[in-house]
């Protein structure tokens, strides 16, 4: 049994990043917090029957001289890994489903820091909230500005995005499409809208503040993805992906020549935008370190250029790295990568020129790398996949073995096929990714329902880094998940008179039952029962502590 090992203080605890390698011989000498009562005495893990135990022995003030041994219990396997083994193949993912019956689903999200709610948008124009305590839909729909849109083609409601302070301000933003514009085909909104005053699973859709609007000369390819930066320094930065206008090859009527909409930086399409939104006043501005700024010819919203229809796009959370997943023509599907090293971008990431590490293959517009040129860090021919869907590197917690781990999807799969996949690949700096895999086998069937994966169309976070996959050819919304649930102890405190909190972590609102010896006695029973928060997190006061010395627990399943 592999357990995640953390580091102790009474009263504090720091998880061990998961690819760090513990020995198993391994000891700390822990010092308490001042003002304690109690002290961690000693730390040892030792390998019994192939399976990691973890005891400390937490010293208590009681009546007299008192100890509680308690030991971290897992209920599933949680790998740890190293680098190398990262490298191996993925393992211990499953999927379930969480929601169904949408009409066009395209992307998942949440509110920073709301670990309860899961917001679901459908191109049809709707946002639907759900409720990831009781795993039900709301029967109120968060937003519909379905008479707003034009939904023909790869148009309508898009991308949505959290400003980073909405737990104060209200304020978020969505990427949608309206009728009209310079040749007909729609006009791209990035707007600005509030929560109602009374109600916080229900959108004010009437106070809408355009932002950015740009015109398309077809229907297709229009990115769509906006997002904000978690990266030190690039505050209420709102970044926007736009497709290159549509049509082959960006060429024809409302595409720049030479070298189309992608590689000519006087219009906004085919790019990475990036513009500062006001927390407060909501006013749209241009970062002055936008690599165009103060320009009087060329756009100053661009950051990043030459993207053909970058659909799905994100940022790590741990390190800020932006992975850009870019739709490829008739040869390569392409993951592109920007570095928080260079915060002012500037990338040209190639195409028309080329597609993927090649010359794009037909239309007679392919050529030389252009200067200072971007190649992917992994491109893929269309016998492996045919229409790539960015995804995200996993921060999540109920998954150690995926985390670090890029997860991203295919729409259509490879040619002559119709389902889509899932794939996973690790990117640890340089010019390439490594350790390609096709995990699709491992999430679908599902193992409750034996429900199928047909055409992704999205992944999405949660607000605790739990990804999802939006299912467009089926309505289904599905979560990536361990194969069994989990929990483990990580701290026990001493608190006064005696007593004890038993602290630890598991799947956000699952029920667990605390289970305790009475001193070095070796039968467990239950002693209580917990709700896990919705970040995991749970806790139990034991007021029986000081009258059991030596005494162990484990967490496990409730049973129903």
């Amino acid at each position: 049994m592999d357990l995640t090992v953390v580091e102790d203080r009474v009263g504090a605890h720091t998880a061990l990043e998961v690819n760090e390698r513990i020995d198993s011989a391994a000891q700390r000498r822990v010092i308490p917090e001042e003002g304690q009562p109690g002290a961690v005495l000693a730390q040892q893990l030792k390998e019994l029957d192939r399976e990691w135990d973890i005891e400390r022995w937490l010293e208590m003030r009681g009546d007299g001289m008192k100890y509680i041994r308690w030991i971290c219990f897992g209920i599933c396997i949680l790998a740890l890994c190293s680098s190398k083994i990262c490298a191996q193949a993925v393992s211990g993912l499953s999927a379930v489903r969480v929601a169904f019956g949408l009409t066009q689903p395209v992307f998942v999200t949440a509110p920073p820091g709301d670990t309860r709610r899961l917001f679901i948008v459908r191109q049809t124009g709707q946002v639907h909230i759900l409720n990831l305590a009781t795993g039900k839909l709301n029967a109120t729909a968060f937003l519909d500005i379905h008479t707003r849109l034009r939904t023909s083609g790869e148009q309508g409601l898009l991308g949505m995005a959290f400003d980073p302070n909405y737990t104060t301000n209200g304020k978020f933003y969505l990427n949608f499409t309206v009728p009209g514009g310079t040749w007909g085909n729609g006009v791209t909104h990035v707007s600005q809208f509030q929560v109602s005053a009374g109600n916080p699973d229900v959108a004010n859709t009437s106070n809408e503040k355009i932002l950015l609007t740009f015109s398309h000369p077809e229907a297709n390819h229009n990115g769509g993805w906006i997002g904000f930066s978690p990266r030190t320094g690039d505050d209420h930065n709102l970044y926007i992906a736009t497709g290159d206008g549509g049509s082959e090859n960006d060429q024809g009527i409302g595409h720049i020549e030479p070298g189309g909409n992608a590689q000519n930086n006087t219009t906004l399409l085919g790019k990475m935008l990036r513009i500062h939104v006001n927390p407060t006043t909501g006013m749209a501005s241009i970062p002055s370190n936008n690599p165009f700024f103060g320009s009087n010819t060329l756009r100053q919203e661009i950051w990043a250029f030459g993207l053909r229809n970058p659909w799905r796009n994100s940022f790590d959370r741990q390190s800020g790295r932006m992975f850009i997943g870019d739709v490829g023509g008739d040869a390569r599907e392409e993951i592109d990568l920007q570095r928080p090293v260079n915060p002012g971008g500037g990338e040209n990431y190639e195409w028309r020129l080329r597609e993927g590490k090649i010359a794009t293959s037909t239309g007679g517009v392919g050529g030389p790398r252009p200067p200072g040129g971007v190649d992917p860090i992994f491109d893929y021919p269309h016998s492996t996949g045919q229409c790539v869907i960015g995804g995200y590197v996993y921060r999540g917690n109920q998954i150690p073995a995926l985390r670090g781990t890029y997860v991203f999807a295919d729409y259509l799969g490879p040619e002559l096929g119709s389902q889509g996949k899932i794939f996973t690949l690790n990117y640890n700096g340089g010019t390439t990714a490594s350790n390609f895999q096709n995990v699709t086998a491992k999430l679908f069937p599902t193992k409750v329902g034996g429900y199928l994966l047909k055409n992704p169309s999205s992944l999405g976070e949660d607000a605790n880094g739990e990804l999802y996959i939006t299912d467009i050819g089926n309505g289904n919304v599905y979560k990536i998940v361990p194969p069994t649930t989990s929990a483990h102890i990580d701290t026990v405190r001493a608190l006064p008179e005696g007593h004890a909190m038993v602290e630890g972590s598991g799947v956000p609102f699952e029920a667990y039952t605390i289970e305790a010896t009475a001193g070095l006695a070796p039968a467990f029973s239950p002693i209580g029962t917990i709700t896990a928060e919705g970040d995991g997190r749970f806790e139990f006061e034991d007021i029986y502590a000081g009258n059991f010395p030596e005494r162990q627990y484990r967490v496990t399943p409730r049973t129903p």
